[in-house]
């Protein structure tokens, strides 16, 4: 999938003065966690990420010369801007030639934002079905932000609708909040999206509902500052080993006589 359909199909905002107000956002309420090479790096991403408004399209080494910072300072500030859900990376891999090409860097819409602009009645339905499952739930952790969310999320096909349905279960049975859930599965649909058309759709799930686990398994026996920024690390990583898995799994394929695969 090219640059321009990753772009579109990630783009969280309408306007350029709708990513304005969300970058601004996100400095005020972490400006006391960000450095003024994090600030800089907000600023670079938003100037390239107008034509399709919030996704910037850049190779760490070209973010570096515009900055003029080395390639590991680079990747550490925008791990950190990940960590705190400013933004997400969606890794570019060449599949043919091979490596890292450039890196879709999302920025994320505040809570209370609506970005995805979905018909009121596909938004009611959404809101009123996971109302209802809300009922009896148990309480939820201490220290989680318990904002009232006004972003809707829609699940387009049916064959998406019982990993959706797993998903918000197993969030719900720890914490009975819908915001939260929605971050947490924008987070990961935002991880597999660029994923879809070469792996299974089961095997994706997987990912998240061990990730899920991971997650609450560790939020049970200590304080996780940023969950949603957890859980996303923990995506990333078992997406990594999924992918170190398959490599495996060609080179220990049955060699024919000329080192070729029978």
């Amino acid at each position: 999938m090219n640059y321009v359909s990753l772009a579109m199909k990630h783009q969280p905002f309408q306007t350029k003065e709708e990513m304005n107000k969300a970058i601004k956002f996100h400095i005020g309420e972490h400006g006391n966690q960000l450095s003024d090479t994090m600030v800089e790096m907000i600023h670079l991403l938003s100037r390239y990420a107008c034509k399709y408004a919030g996704v910037a399209y850049l190779k760490n080494d070209t973010i570096a010369k515009l900055i003029g910072k080395s390639r590991r300072t680079v990747i550490r500030v925008l791990n950190k801007l990940v960590d705190l859900s400013i933004i997400t990376r969606l890794e570019n891999m060449r599949l043919q030639r091979g490596g890292n090409g450039a890196n879709l860097y999302i920025i994320n819409p505040t809570v209370t934002q609506n970005v995805t602009h979905r018909k009121e009645a596909e938004n009611e339905e959404v809101s009123t079905h996971t109302t209802q499952e809300m009922q009896d739930e148990p309480l939820s952790f201490k220290n989680i932000n318990k904002k009232e969310s006004k972003e809707s999320l829609q699940v387009e096909g049916s064959h998406l609708k019982n990993s959706y349905r797993e998903f918000k279960q197993l969030v719900y049975c720890f914490i009975p909040e819908k915001e939260f859930f929605y971050r947490l599965y924008r987070s990961y649909k935002a991880q597999i999206k660029s994923l879809e058309n070469i792996y299974a759709e089961e095997t994706l799930h997987e990912v998240g509902i061990h990730a899920l686990k991971a997650m609450f398994s560790t939020m049970k026996v200590k304080d996780v500052h940023n969950p949603v920024g957890y859980f996303s690390r923990i995506v990333k990583q078992k997406l990594d080993d999924l992918y170190l898995e398959c490599l495996r799994e060609l080179e220990e394929e049955p060699k024919g006589e000329y080192g070729y695969g029978i």
